[in-house]
């Protein structure tokens, strides 16, 4: 693989993820990417091409976006993308579930990142530097949406839960029936989505959630997972 040049400090590790070159006369400019996960691969890099897309501006995993052993789509997050840059995306799958994916804008959005979603006409729209404020009411938008949508799956979840036990109550499985072993607390997304931008130490969460540290943690993997049922 080719090497990419968006600044003179990166490792050779960073350097290593894309296709081609970028001149180094642009590393202090806004620079877009294109991050495509293993799910349909060849069908999102064509949508990228067909975008404009260079192949020195795409990035890609050889695992499903849901996987934690995403290596390029880390270092693209925590070493390469700076503030004012773009990352194009084919849909919000590729971010992970609808809890990953809502973390995962509002940390682009807090680190003045655009993102771009191609099957999302919204996040497409070019806007002059006057308006560029619009963006991160797109995103704003879009993770509150998903927001609204988790929460509804939440209560459809209880009621579900809810019906089972009264259900099983009425059956003589009652008696070996056990309670869960750990309770999510309500505000557990909204605390888990500051602590997964920065905002607050993991001691704070765990303060806040009232769980302990090992629940905590171990939660807090399947969260990034998208694996976890609120």
């Amino acid at each position: 693989m080719l090497i990419i040049h968006t600044a003179t400090t990166q490792s050779t590790a960073d350097q290593k993820l894309t296709g081609g070159f970028i001149s180094n006369s642009l590393k202090n400019e806004h620079n877009t990417y294109y991050y495509a996960d293993a799910n349909n691969i060849i069908s999102q890099i064509k949508q990228f091409r067909s975008d404009g897309a260079e192949d020195s501006q795409i990035i890609k995993d050889k695992v499903h976006a849901k996987l934690p052993e995403r290596e390029n789509y880390q270092k693209l997050k925590n070493r390469i993308l700076q503030p004012g840059d773009t990352l194009t995306v084919c849909s919000l799958s590729v971010l992970g579930s609808k809890y990953a994916a809502r973390a995962e804008l509002m940390y682009y959005r807090e680190h003045h990142i655009r993102i771009r979603v191609l099957n999302m006409p919204a996040t497409m729209q070019e806007f002059s530097e006057n308006q560029e404020f619009l963006y991160d009411i797109i995103t704003d938008t879009i993770a509150q949406t998903l927001t609204t949508v988790i929460t509804q799956e939440r209560k459809r979840i209880k009621r579900q839960q809810w019906r089972g036990i009264e259900t099983l109550k009425e059956s003589a499985a009652w008696e070996d029936y056990g309670r869960p072993s750990v309770t999510i607390p309500d505000n557990y997304i909204e605390v888990m989505d500051r602590w997964v931008s920065g905002k607050i130490t993991a001691a704070v969460a765990m303060n806040l959630t009232g769980l302990k540290r090992t629940t905590f943690y171990k939660l807090a993997n399947q969260y990034r997972k998208g694996e976890l049922q609120i």
